[in-house]
């Protein structure tokens, strides 16, 4: 892992400020009061988001209500930043959880969750806080405990550290363990029960490999089960769809059969038709022949007309008042002959 820069804003005697870290040693110089430490802290703040001590006091800015750190460094190739800020609130400073996010690049793999940025965090770096503190970054107060140490404490703090001291412990209860397991297994190796092992497992491997034989064969029987329900599972549907198409030919015949009593009834009043056709054609025929000779009639008694000396072409209405004109007029001619024929036998 490899600090690339650290902006901060707002920690400790630094109002706004940003610091690069180039590749290889760095060195921090400056006089008393400078914020030479305050970046160290700030390091330290930005890695494990807790504080040293029981409250973010020693690093926010006098007076101010909010800090910022923005942490970027370089990891397996690949750029990541931390970002976390912090407020004074109610007379209390706490972690601005709005403000925490972790990216890798540009593009953001935990924010807002403490715990979430936290396991990122261990997952990108490998760094664990206690060693950190005590090895990696030693505060200045606290230099000069690490250096008075004796050799032996100093080892033993070490092995706390790294968790050696877990492993000296581990060994130290195992001694016990493995001295009896000597002991069992020298009273075993003259066992005559344990001396014959060799021809139980003789046996055991061959009884073993007879059941990966009886394995492979019930295999094979698997798949070929596996193979005849497939084939079943087909016939099956076949079945199927060839009752379907039986069901649908019934269902075809019984809809021939229909048809063909519709045809049956359609050729029955088809004869039925003609025949009245046939009927129809004779009636018009003879109405044809009824026509003529009316017309003939007719054409005779226009002919009477003209002979008579009435237009031939007088419509039955004009000739029907005609016809009662004349009747009229024979009926007054009637009523003059017999006053004529009174007057005659008078005289």
């Amino acid at each position: 892992m490899k600090i690339r820069s650290i902006e901060l804003e707002n920690i400790r005697s630094h109002v706004k400020s940003a610091v690069d870290l180039s590749d290889g040693f760095n060195c921090l110089v400056g006089g008393l009061g400078t914020g030479k430490s305050s970046i160290l802290y700030a390091i330290d703040f930005a890695l494990f988001g807790e504080p040293i001590g029981r409250s973010y006091d020693y690093l926010l800015r006098e007076g101010s209500e909010t800090g910022r750190i923005s942490l970027r460094f370089a990891r397996n190739g690949k750029e990541y930043t931390i970002q976390r800020a912090f407020r004074r609130q109610a007379g209390r400073i706490s972690q601005d959880m709005e403000h925490l996010r972790l990216l890798e690049g540009d593009k953001p793999i935990a924010e807002m969750k403490s715990e979430a940025v936290a396991e990122q965090l261990r997952s990108v770096t490998g760094i664990d806080r206690d060693i950190f503190r005590a090895i990696v970054w030693v505060r200045q107060e606290h230099l000069k405990d690490v250096l008075n140490m004796p050799p032996g404490q100093r080892q033993r703090r070490l092995d706390q550290l790294f968790g050696l001291s877990d492993y000296e412990t581990s060994w130290t209860n195992l001694r016990p363990i493995l001295r009896w397991y000597e002991s069992e297994r020298s009273s075993l190796e003259r066992d005559p029960d344990i001396v014959g092992i060799q021809d139980s497992e003789a046996r055991y491997n061959e009884a073993a490999r007879d059941l990966a034989d009886r394995e492979s064969e019930l295999e094979k029987v698997k798949i070929q089960l596996s193979e005849a329900e497939r084939e079943l599972k087909e016939a099956t549907a076949r079945l199927e769809e060839l009752e379907d198409v039986r069901r649908k030919n019934e269902e075809l015949q019984k809809e021939a059969s229909q048809l063909e009593a519709s045809m049956t009834g359609v050729d029955e009043s088809s004869r039925r038709l003609s025949e009245e056709i046939e009927n129809r054609k004779t009636r018009v025929a003879d109405l044809e022949a009824r026509l003529e000779s009316l017309r003939s009639q007719e054409k005779a008694h226009r002919q009477g007309l003209r002979e008579v000396g009435l237009p031939p072409n007088l419509a039955v209405e004009h000739l029907r008042q005609h016809a009662e004109t004349l009747l009229e007029q024979i009926s007054s001619n009637l009523g003059t002959e017999e006053s004529l024929r009174n007057e005659i036998k008078r005289s």
